[in-house]
């Protein structure tokens, strides 16, 4: 049984997120003097169930009609027509600066906002204030205009099969909540996207086969947060170590205690925000060149290829393969993706302490590590790489505590790789690539919470 009602849940909130070629990203403020205008439109929004706004429910079911259409394809001769499903979905989420605003235009009781300082710090001040001084991240002066321009309230996350469809779902929702009368665009650019307020993903060609992998060439989406009650029984069995309390990323009545050192209270968020979560967005900027150019220095790093250089600091081969299980070449053929580690008997030399995926998640049964789970559901954006062009990824990461913060804070930094390639504490450490410049850059991103649909309906909303 669910704990929570996949009626009331917003459809992003499982580990295989929008089914998508195509996501557009469209942040908003909302106009001053509009806040009560602004709520009544909200209200229009979630009143027809899914058509503007997903459910989970609607999400599950449109991974069915797709994952039943996949599986009909593969047994249809390659140059026939394959079935194809289309579809639709949205999220809409709110800064804390797009709260106060909501709050400005409700009567009543309040949000009750005050208690966030307390409950939840990082969303409180923003990541503009969060991320440079706990997570490493640049001054938010150096990321991208539409990132250090007018105040961000709002985000709509809108994601389907074709960017036609994309598009007309993200015009209908702006036509719902008044645009440019109650809310308006954010006058700023985030670079390749030409427009305002913006930012547009795809997922990369499917011709060279390099869909569902990041551009340093990895597999990507492989290890997710199972949710009981939501994923399938089958999908928990295969992966036990990734079975997620529900508690971890919606928040509840009850929620898990705090850890590393963070010092907040959740039992003191409003009691609207249950069914709810957190969405940390952070636009990143992969350095393919630098990368490549990294990786070719594999001997220096006691490594027998560049493949095998680049598995010792991701933790995984490009197949996805566990570096634990395959110590010196990938998992044979079109092996399924392995989602099985265990540190406990591995040499630091074989799979180092600062291996991307080691450090992010060190597989352990400790209740820290167990908590700091979160659902990635990032895309691709730009152009494909080539020698003259770095390559990019938009993230956006939900739970139930800004836990980017927790992971990021346990791993000093690792986004921007910053590793050697062996254990310092060895006695027989090689210095291998030492330290090196940045891999992925930071452009600019922001704390948001995504509301359960009740809450869009009857407090958020109003009549």
């Amino acid at each position: 049984m669910a704990e929570v009602s996949l009626d009331n849940v917003q459809g992003d909130l499982f580990s295989r997120g929008f089914p998508k070629f195509h996501e557009v990203y469209y942040f908003f403020s909302i106009v001053p003097g509009k806040e009560k205008d602004f709520s009544k439109a909200l209200k229009t929004l979630v009143s027809e169930k899914d058509k503007y706004i997903s459910s989970l429910t609607k999400v599950l079911a449109d991974w069915a009609e797709v994952d039943a259409a996949a599986e009909k394809n593969r047994d249809i001769e390659v140059n026939a027509k394959k079935e194809f499903i289309p579809t639709s979905n949205a999220l809409i989420a709110f800064s804390k600066r797009g709260l106060d605003k909501i709050q400005v235009g409700l009567t009543g009781n309040g949000l009750g906002l005050n208690n966030l300082q307390f409950s939840d710090p990082a969303f409180d001040v923003g990541m503009a204030t969060d991320g440079p001084k706990n997570l490493n991240d640049p001054h938010h002066s150096t990321w991208d205009p539409l990132f250090n321009k007018a105040p961000i309230h709002g985000l709509l996350k809108v994601a389907g099969h074709s960017s036609d469809i994309v598009e007309s779902k993200l015009s209908d929702i702006k036509s719902v909540l008044g645009h440019p009368i109650i809310i308006k665009d954010i006058a700023g650019q985030s670079p390749p996207t030409s427009v305002d307020s913006r930012l547009d993903g795809q997922v990369r060609p499917w011709e060279t086969r390099m869909n569902g992998f990041e551009h340093f060439g990895f597999r990507d989406g492989i290890s997710q947060p199972l949710l009981q009650g939501i994923n399938s029984d089958a999908a928990l069995e295969r992966d036990d170590y990734m079975r997620t309390a529900q508690k971890i990323i919606t928040v509840s009545k009850k929620p898990p205690g705090t850890q590393d050192g963070i010092k907040a209270d959740p039992k003191k968020r409003p009691e609207w925000m249950i069914d709810g979560t957190f969405l940390a967005f952070r636009k990143l900027e992969q350095d393919v060149k630098g990368w490549n150019s990294l990786v070719n220095k594999f001997a220096s790093a006691g490594c027998g290829s560049p493949d095998h250089c680049g598995a010792k600091l991701m933790g995984r081969w490009k197949s996805g393969a566990p570096i634990t299980l395959f110590p010196h070449q990938d998992a044979p053929g079109k092996s399924k993706p392995i989602n099985h580690f265990d540190y406990k008997k591995v040499k630091n030399s074989v799979c180092p302490l600062g291996a991307h995926i080691r450090k992010v998640n060190p597989r352990t049964a400790a209740e820290a590590v167990k908590m700091a789970r979160m659902i990635r559901n990032g895309i691709p954006y730009g152009t494909e790489f080539s020698d003259r062009r770095t390559t990019n990824e938009v993230f956006s990461l939900l739970a139930t505590k800004a836990a980017w913060r927790i992971v990021s804070s346990q791993a000093k930094g690792d986004e921007l790789l910053h590793t050697t390639l062996h254990d310092v504490d060895e006695s027989d450490m090689n210095p291998g690539l030492g330290q090196f410049p940045r891999m992925v850059t930071m452009r600019g991103g922001e704390y948001f919470f995504v509301p359960s649909i009740s809450a869009l309906n009857d407090v958020l909303g109003s009549d």
